[in-house]
């Protein structure tokens, strides 16, 4: 927002509310626009917007770039929080991870799997399926954050998810396998087997991915080094045998 957007901090009285809800419910996009912005100004100041969740969930189907970016901000916000009213449009967030514009296919997917319904973790599944393949290395990240969530609300889906992170720790691009590494710390730390195959490659990574990405990556080859390699601070039986062996013929000769 520029300088001359401040007047959507301004405090906010009944009239006011009233007017974000007309503004949302109005079929022109620069009304719909002018709500969500005020709705978004009230959030980045700590208010509470959340009796306005009917009201935006309504306008997830705009045909307007810039509202659903902002209609989805709102969702992902407050999609845990109203988790029955998000399923109401379900199908909509199911119909968006195959949008043209992979902001809007990530943020379906964030709005989906931030609600935490037990009945529609399928669903879930199947959106984070659907996503860790996808053309966008943006939108495989945001299904690697996914995967957790998933774990969270149903652990049932282990094995399924394990198979995700196998995909996504396969993943060449730096935006990704930071947050691949993180889902896999996340779910299945033990199944070191995931990481045989890709460890060469992660060491490559390291050094382009993001500071977070670092610091999850650089922990995780750190154990798993601890685990598979030999500590070269100490010797091993067989070359202390060798060194024995090696002086007495020394002394022999």
């Amino acid at each position: 927002m520029s300088l001359s957007d401040a007047h959507y901090f301004e405090e906010m009285g009944v009239k006011k509310y009233e007017e974000i809800r007309h503004l949302l419910d109005s079929r022109e996009k620069k009304d719909k626009m002018e709500g969500m912005k005020r709705l978004m100004a009230m959030i980045s100041i700590g208010r509470d917007a959340s009796n306005f969740f009917p009201d935006v969930v309504k306008n997830v189907v705009s045909d307007s770039l810039e509202v659903k970016k902002l209609v989805y901000a709102f969702l992902t916000h407050y999609a845990e929080q109203k988790s029955n009213e998000a399923l109401l449009t379900i199908n909509t967030f199911q119909k968006d991870l195959s949008d043209t514009n992979q902001l809007i296919r990530s943020s379906a997917l964030r709005v989906m799997t931030s609600i935490r319904v037990p009945i529609i973790a399928q669903l879930q599944v199947m959106a984070v399926k659907q996503c860790v393949r996808d053309s966008s290395p943006y939108v495989r990240k945001a299904a690697a954050h996914a995967v957790a969530k998933v774990y969270a609300l149903d652990q049932e889906q282990l094995s399924a998810l394990i198979e995700m992170i196998q995909v996504l720790l396969q993943d060449s691009s730096t935006v990704v396998i930071g947050s691949a590494v993180a889902a896999f710390n996340e779910v299945c730390p033990d199944r070191t087997d995931l990481l045989h195959p890709n460890y060469r490659k992660m060491l490559r990574l390291c050094p382009d991915t993001d500071e977070w990405g670092q610091i999850v990556i650089i922990n995780m080859l750190t154990r798993y080094g601890r685990q598979f390699f030999l500590d070269p601070n100490k010797m091993t039986e067989s070359d202390g045998e060798a060194k024995e062996g090696g002086k007495k013929k020394k002394k022999k000769k």
